[in-house]
């Protein structure tokens, strides 16, 4: 959607949740009240994705043009070791063990307190009249529950069977909510959760320590118990959203793009970038040199992430992010790519080891712009979808299972991710994200262009080629968003072409210059984004192309 200025922008994955956040701007919320609204409504429509169970990371640009950075990001229960995971295959991924302490609600506070203008009650009742009253059952909720990405369970060695056979149908929460009679609703039928609006009134009512320390707090423990887990009132009552330094690189001497440092992948989103900025041609969007130069970026990008973890558990992580966006850290780079083939392996990371990549779809991205010149950008997790497969009985909440983006020794997690020492499981630590929300602005310091995505390991490629896209292509989000994505993240050895949306000849000709290239779906990625022109004025938001429901409001 484009329009003038009038409040500002909001776009996320559903077009419902977006015009939620377009009408606290109408009624002169800020963007963080917007945010809020937005994310707080997406997470009940689409619980399979993100809501009040997980957490995430937001980066701002405040109206000055300083930026800040905040992780929310969901935490280890202090007394989770890496021994518990022992003979327990898929544990990090589902039942109690699987479940970091929630920051979400914490990461609403810390935004409102610093930015909101409207009553903290009043961002949550869309969301309750939602949860009470009803939403739609819509045709991405079916192809989710259709598709085949669940992950191991602790007792069952099967990880291939539709969602609708395995579990959902047999879960006494989500079995009332998307079935009847043994089938599920068809699209267009009505879904209520009448628990979580009730939780949501009493969050809404009595602010965010009811979550962490009251009723609600002890419910989710002992839900957490209940499944095997080690969480206490402790670890909710001690979690805090943490302040962090937002990392930002040049592009070519034309933007600045700034975003979340570790144990968000801001870092890698921006390392890509700082390699890409050291080509002064550009060989149109697409073609075989320019799809060949950004997946050997992406490579190195990959390669460096190894690096990478909880701040406050790695003392000289600021250093090394730090090196991510120097221009002689780009160039350098740069100069070992060849122009015409891919390079031995060990040139990309010396520590690599073949690991098999999987899907992942447990993530929102939300991104809003208002008048006073405030932009967030937030991407908020359970995970996996439906998180640890836990749902508090008394609230309908569905816990994350973050603890699946630890490295476990020896293995590779759920996203194909390498097992490096800089992100092993550690009591009180947040694991490492791909989460990369991202603001551009322009060689004048005005603000162009805010996106992020959805997508486990694909977020940082898809966020590195939405943004290229605008600032080497000059597209709008819509052509930005719809132009198909790769993906190559080093191990494994594989390069992800879209079927359907990248020319065969340029897969032909990607081989031969030894990329090993392999097909993928659509949407294996989700992506929105935000631009505005500062001499006319006009905002443009548009969600992701490839979801039917998706998209953005400008108002």
């Amino acid at each position: 959607m484009t329009g003038t200025n009038l409040h500002g922008a909001v776009t996320c994955e559903l077009q419902s949740a977006s015009s939620i956040g377009a009408q606290i701007l109408k009624e002169g919320g800020s963007a963080a009240d917007a945010i809020i609204a937005t994310t707080l409504a997406v997470g009940t429509v689409a619980s399979y994705h993100s809501g009040i169970g997980g957490g995430g990371f937001a980066i701002v640009r405040q109206p000055d043009g300083n930026y800040r950075s905040l992780d929310f990001r969901p935490a280890a229960p202090a007394a989770l070791t890496s021994a518990m995971f022992v003979g327990k295959p898929g544990a990090t991924a589902v039942g109690g063990l699987s479940v970091a302490v929630p920051g979400e609600i914490r990461g609403f506070e810390e935004l409102h307190k610093r930015y909101g203008k409207l009553p903290w009650k009043r961002l949550f009742q869309p969301s309750i009249e939602l949860a009470r009253n009803g939403f739609l059952f819509t045709e991405d909720l079916l192809h989710i529950i259709r598709s085949k990405t669940v992950p191991k369970d602790v007792n069952s060695n099967s990880s291939d069977r539709d969602l609708a056979q395995s579990w959902i149908l047999t879960h006494p929460v989500l079995r009332e909510m998307y079935a009847k009679n043994g089938a599920f609703l068809p699209v267009g039928a009505t879904l209520t959760r009448p628990k979580l609006a009730h939780a949501l009134e009493i969050i809404a009512e009595e602010g965010a320590d009811i979550f962490y320390e009251g009723q609600l707090a002890k419910d989710l423990v002992e839900a957490v118990a209940a499944e095997g887990g080690v969480m206490t009132l402790n670890d909710l009552k001690n979690y805090k959203v943490q302040a962090t330094k937002p990392l930002s690189v040049d592009y070519k001497g034309k933007f600045k793009i700034t975003s979340s440092p570790a144990p968000a992948s801001g870092g890698v989103f921006l390392l890509a970038l700082n390699i890409l900025s050291n080509y002064p041609d550009i060989s149109g969007p697409g073609t075989l040199m320019d799809s060949h130069r950004l997946i050997e970026s992406l490579k190195f990008a990959y390669a460096h992430r190894t690096l990478l973890g909880d701040p406050s558990f790695i003392s000289d992580l600021e250093a090394v992010q730090n090196e991510f966006v120097k221009p002689a850290t780009g160039k350098d780079l740069h100069s070992q790519i060849l122009a015409h083939s891919t390079l031995p392996s060990e040139m990309y990371s010396p520590n690599r080891i073949n690991a098999n990549i999987k899907p992942d779809h447990g993530t929102s991205n939300i991104v809003v712009a208002d008048s006073d010149g405030l932009v967030i950008s937030i991407t908020t997790t359970i995970t996996l979808w439906w998180g640890s497969r836990i749902v508090v009985p008394s609230s309908d909440i569905v816990l994350n299972n973050s603890i699946e983006d630890f490295s476990v020794e020896g293995q590779s997690n759920h996203f194909g991710y390498l097992p490096t020492p800089a992100n092993y499981v550690r009591g009180n630590k947040r694991p490492l994200s791909s989460s990369s929300p991202f603001i551009i602005e322009d060689s004048e310091g005005r603000f162009r262009y805010a996106g992020g995505a959805a997508g486990g390991s694909r977020i940082i490629s898809c966020n590195v080629q939405q943004a290229r896209n605008f600032m080497d292509y000059g597209m709008n989000p819509t052509q930005a968003l719809a132009h198909h994505r790769l993906h190559d993240q080093i191990a494994p050895d594989e390069t992800h072409l879209e079927m359907g949306l990248v020319d065969e000849e340029i897969a032909v000709n990607l081989k031969r210059m030894g990329h090993n290239v392999k097909w993928i779906p659509r949407a294996e990625s989700v992506g929105c984004a935000i631009s505005y022109d500062p001499d006319t004025g006009v905002y443009q938001a548009e969600g992701e192309p490839r979801l039917v429901g998706s998209g953005g409001q400008v108002v």
